[in-house]
């Protein structure tokens, strides 16, 4: 009957608090049966009529340590939990508490401590039943049997499974003296174990030896008892190590420091871990075959969970280290697993995106700001990897630059992706600034070398205003001053314009163009204004046509300021080369190349990227911003350009822009 009132699972809470109650009782699991009690008389009476169970002690009742201390002296074969948070639990006394559950709660927190208390719980019963047999015999007795010795080897076996979930290493080694000391009653027991730091093994457990003398044993793990232990693998007697020809003496030795008459390796995956060493029984009788074997299963199974500790240590510590670098990274960083939940949100990611990391974690990617969601789950599910990209949050218009990457298990196996994102608010800001310094600094030098330019002709019309009066009737000078007038005025407007465009914000109107009708339309521009006549116009357009978003105005605008360039040079005649091709390569979906060459543009200078500085004086001695302006418009229509020389030496422009992926030929922006 006791046993199948064990087989229910009982869990009692002890608390004054409704809050407790309310916030614990939502996660203990359905198959345990709750009831409630109070930190006082009846909370002990009930207590006293349970056959077993898990107690739940909240510990921050006033007094709670003495009604503890009572409720043990009443049923020490309870396994009892603490409610407390970390700090609490950590200053708590040891052992009145088989350990802590601290807030905030989960589900899975509850459950897997109240199944390890439970199989504690278990244990002990299983234990105390073993000690009770009709006959009034003791346990030795039963030992002695073969049910009694399976039934004892199948409660280990369960007991070193319970001690397998449990990655406190103290509470484990503590659990594991008490249980040794139930099932064999020795009055010296100690544990051997392997000490890093000293590169030796210490006693790290012990029962019935004096602290301060344990605390000087030091043993060496290739020499003596622990190089046998090490290379045999088994359980070791002193009547056995006695008849050792070389070793005896050391041997002997150490277990005589050890007060130990049996040793018992606790080895994983051959490599020695520790030693369980046993002092001579206090009945005074010997160990049989039966209890060292138990031993040896139990030693075994305890090995493995301490190695399991240290791995579950180590993937810990790791774990914090990594999260404390992400924590304090300057980029944000954001992961996600196959479910498309998120697992990895770090304090720079909720800074840049106003977000708390325990309001995203664990939840759906799609509670992320547009588009992060989407660009994560296409990295995850079709392979896509972005390299610092920028993108513009539509969320708070906030500009990010982005990487994304997959993540890959040890079968290199998609198990999610990840992003790492900056904030570029910041040097988008300063790149505005330093354009805008730059083009103040270009702008006030520019000026001064302008008024030089405008002198010239100023000083010619003014010259030929003031001899009109004198030299109307001369219809030769009026032609004259007309052409010059013209001409210079011409060329002043034409500065003018090119300052305006190249200080000031452009409008755009964008729209679907056809590359080739654009270049076509620069080089009218340029005949109906009489450059060119004497010059070759040779195109290698490419079959296929180009759709491009533009303003097809300014685009031809800044063509013609290219083309112009080698019109200039080549008056007296040449030839001008023009070639366009798709490239793959080039920005998201591709773009198209256009190379501008002729064959009378040479430069002296070294550097051909100075040509698109404003104040790089030209052959012809006149400044211009015509380069400067067509590299402003390309860029603003998302490509870019740039000088080099042909294998020749000759100029060659390069400019690259992208496709324009879209349908249709209505208007796209404004």
């Amino acid at each position: 009957m006791e046993r199948q009132l064990y087989k229910l699972k009982l869990v009692v809470l002890i608390s004054q608090k409704e809050s407790i109650l309310r916030k614990i009782k939502e996660f203990i699991p359905e198959d345990y049966i709750l009831l409630e009690g109070e930190p006082g008389p009846k909370g002990l009476q009930l207590l006293g009529n349970i056959v077993s169970g898990v107690i739940l002690v909240d510990t921050s009742i006033h007094g709670i340590q003495m009604w503890i201390g009572e409720a043990l002296r009443l049923r020490a074969d309870l396994t009892y939990l603490g409610i407390a948070d970390r700090a609490a639990a950590e200053n708590f006394p040891f052992p009145l508490f088989y350990d802590f559950i601290s807030p905030p709660f989960n589900s899975r927190q509850v459950s897997s401590l109240l199944e390890r208390a439970w199989e504690r719980g278990q244990l002990n019963f299983e234990l105390k039943t073993l000690k009770k047999n009709p006959g009034g015999n003791d346990v030795n007795s039963s030992l002695n049997s073969s049910s009694s010795h399976r039934l004892k080897e199948h409660v280990l076996c369960e007991f070193s499974r319970a001690l397998s979930n449990n990655f406190n290493r103290n509470r484990l080694l503590e659990l594991f003296m008490d249980a040794v000391a139930e099932l064999v009653p020795v009055g010296k027991l100690s544990l051997l174990l392997f000490n890093e730091n000293l590169n030796k093994f210490i006693i790290s457990a012990q029962r019935g030896l004096d602290p301060l003398y344990c605390s000087g044993l030091l043993f060496n793990p290739s020499s003596g008892l622990l190089a046998w232990l090490t290379g045999e693998g088994r359980i070791l007697r002193t009547e056995e190590a006695a008849g050792f020809a070389k070793t005896s003496s050391e041997v002997l030795q150490e277990m005589k420091l050890l007060q130990a008459v049996v040793c018992i390796p606790l080895v994983v995956h051959g490599q020695l871990v520790g030693t369980l060493n046993l002092g001579p029984k206090v009945t005074g009788s010997l160990f049989s075959d039966d209890e060292l074997e138990v031993l040896y299963i139990l030693s075994g199974n305890v090995a493995m969970a301490l190695r399991d500790i240290e791995l579950h240590h180590q993937i810990r510590y790791q774990k914090y280290f990594i999260e404390n670098i992400l924590q304090r990274m300057n980029s944000g960083v954001i992961a996600i697993n196959q479910e498309n939940l998120i697992i990895t949100f770090n304090y720079r990611a909720g800074k840049i995106l106003s977000f708390q990391p325990e309001e995203v974690m664990g939840k759906d990617l799609r509670c992320l700001p547009s588009p992060l969601g989407d660009l994560l789950y296409d990295t995850l599910t079709m392979g896509r990897v972005y390299h610092k990209e920028e993108i513009i949050l539509a969320f708070g218009h906030i500009p990010l630059e982005f990487s994304t990457y997959q993540l890959l298990d040890e079968e290199r196996a998609v198990a999610g992706s990840v992003m790492i994102f900056d904030d570029i608010s910041e040097r988008k800001q300063l790149e505005v600034e330093r354009r805008q310094a730059d083009q103040l600094d270009v702008l006030n030098k520019f000026v001064g070398q302008l008024a030089h330019e405008i002198k010239n002709p100023m000083v010619a019309i003014q010259t030929f205003c003031e001899l009109l009066p004198e030299k109307y009737e001369d219809s030769s000078f009026r032609d004259f001053f007309t052409h010059t007038v013209r001409q210079e005025v011409q060329r002043l407007n034409e500065l003018v314009e090119q300052l305006i465009a190249f200080s000031t914000s452009l409008s755009y109107k964008f729209m679907p163009v056809e590359i080739h009708e654009t270049l076509d339309r620069a080089l009218l521009m340029l005949q109906e204004q009489g450059k060119g006549q004497k010059t070759s116009v040779n195109t290698s357009y490419s079959p296929d046509k180009f759709n491009i978003r533009a303003d097809k105005i300014l685009l031809a605008r800044s063509f013609s300021y290219l083309l112009r360039n080698s019109f200039q040079a080549m008056e007296k005649g040449g030839s001008l080369f023009i070639h366009t091709f798709f490239d793959g390569s080039l920005f998201e979906n591709g773009g198209v190349g256009i190379h501008f060459w002729d064959s009378e543009t040479k430069t002296e200078i070294s550097n051909v990227e100075k040509l698109f500085n404003p104040l790089c004086a030209r052959e012809s001695g006149y400044i211009s911003l015509e380069l400067p302006v067509c590299r402003k418009i390309i860029e603003d229509h998302g490509g870019h350009v740039r000088a080099s020389l042909t294998k020749d030496k000759y100029l060659k422009f390069e400019v690259y822009l992208p496709i324009f992926s879209g349908e249709g030929g209505e208007n796209v922006a404004t």
